[in-house]
C-alpha cells in the first residue's frame, strides 16, 4: 500500500512543474545502409563523368596525320631531359647543339623535305623528334632555352625549357 502511494506521488505533477511527454515514433527517419550505398555509387558515377565532359580533347580529337599537341609536350619533356644531361648548349637560330658531359654533340634541326625536326648524335642518325614542323627557332638564356615551332598547318607553339640545375 505504501508503495502504491509513493508511485502515485511520482506520477502526479507537482504544482508549478511542467510534464514533458515523449513520444516514440514507430519508425525513425534516416538512411538505411542500402540507401547510403546507392547515394555513394551515384556520387562516384557523377565524379567519374565530369572530367570526360569537360575534356575538349574527347569532343574534338586531333587528326592522326597532323601536328599534335601531345607530340609537342613529349618533345619538350625529352628536350628537358637532354638539357639536364648537357654541359653547354648553343644555337645558330634554327639548329640547337647540345654538348654532353661524355663529349657527344647532339643536334636538333629541321629537315624541310620531310617536315620533321630530327635529332642527330655526332652527325649520325636521323631520329624524328617532332613531325609536321615547318620552322623551329631557339633562343638561349642563362637557365634554359626558348623554343618556337611553326607547324605545317600554321600552328605556332612556344615554350621555355628550363634546366633543373
Amino acid at each position: 500500500m505504501e508503495r502504491l502511494r509513493a508511485l502515485e506521488r511520482l506520477r502526479r505533477p507537482r504544482e508549478g512543474t511542467v510534464r514533458v511527454w515523449q513520444t516514440v515514433a514507430a519508425k525513425e527517419s534516416g538512411f538505411t545502409m542500402i540507401e547510403a550505398l546507392l547515394a555513394l555509387a551515384a556520387a562516384i558515377v557523377i565524379a567519374a563523368a565530369v572530367p570526360a565532359l569537360l575534356s575538349v580533347r574527347a569532343l574534338a580529337p586531333e587528326p592522326v596525320d597532323a601536328f599534335s599537341r601531345l607530340e609537342w609536350r613529349l618533345f619538350l619533356q625529352q628536350l628537358q631531359i637532354e638539357l639536364n644531361e648537357t654541359k653547354q648548349w648553343s644555337t645558330d637560330g634554327t639548329a640547337l647543339y647540345l654538348q654532353k658531359w661524355s663529349g657527344e654533340i647532339v643536334r636538333f634541326s629541321v629537315v624541310a623535305s620531310r617536315a620533321e625536326l630530327i635529332r642527330q648524335v655526332d652527325g649520325a642518325g636521323n631520329e624524328t623528334a617532332l613531325r609536321h614542323v615547318r620552322i623551329v627557332s631557339y633562343r638561349i638564356s642563362a637557365h634554359g632555352l626558348f623554343v618556337r615551332v611553326t607547324a605545317d598547318d600554321g600552328t605556332v607553339c612556344e615554350s621555355f625549357v628550363a634546366r633543373a640545375f
